[in-house]
């Protein structure tokens, strides 16, 4: 009896194909990936130019002394560690400070990190704070000479159809973004 009950729990397990996901679910939360801005490359971007990628969306600046560099250095570790998915992955770097941060800045920042999966994107301060606000990203000038912007660290997921999928925090391990990515990929084989 005791051994039916284990093989019914098992079987009960396995018929639940729904993965439980170790980042912070955003599925309902969040909208589709949309946006209107200028690539690294100064080309206008969409969403659609990055249907079918997962889309790691990251708000922040190049002069930036913390969170931009170490999530920048990070996010780029992770793809790296994708193997075979990085090239289904894109780090999408949204800048706060469009007035410094120009195509070409952005380019010479990002290629510092990864030179294949992340991309710059800049725009008009307007279009900067609609995407911000779509997401939820918090940011503001810090009043001091140093012109510093305090903003958030998190990145925003979104899976290769564009829907807003997972949360990436700094307290997540390496580990957990990498298993909770390479499931998502996996979920949208080509």
């Amino acid at each position: 009896m005791k051994f039916l009950c284990v093989a019914l729990m098992l079987a009960l397990i396995s018929c639940n194909p729904e993965k439980q996901w170790q980042l912070h679910e955003i599925i309902g939360h969040l909208p589709d990936l949309h946006f209107s801005l200028l690539s690294d490359t100064g080309q206008p971007v969409t969403e659609q130019t990055y249907q079918g990628y997962l889309v790691m969306l990251f708000f922040g600046f190049t002069n930036c002394k913390a969170e931009c560099p170490t999530t920048l250095f990070r996010l780029a570790n992770i793809v790296r560690r994708l193997g075979d998915h990085a090239n289904r992955t894109r780090i999408l770097f949204v800048t706060l400070d469009p007035g410094h941060d120009t195509p070409e800045v952005l380019q010479r920042y990002l290629t510092a990190f990864d030179a294949g999966h992340a991309i710059g994107l800049t725009g008009n301060e307007g279009a900067i704070e609609d995407i911000a606000k779509r997401y939820r990203a918090a940011f503001r000038l810090k009043k001091s000479d140093s012109g510093d912007i305090v903003h958030s660290a998190a990145v925003y997921v979104f899976d290769p159809q564009g829907h807003a999928r997972l949360l990436i925090t700094p307290a997540d391990t390496t580990e957990t973004v990498e298993d909770d990515l390479r499931h998502l990929l996996d979920s949208f084989r080509p």
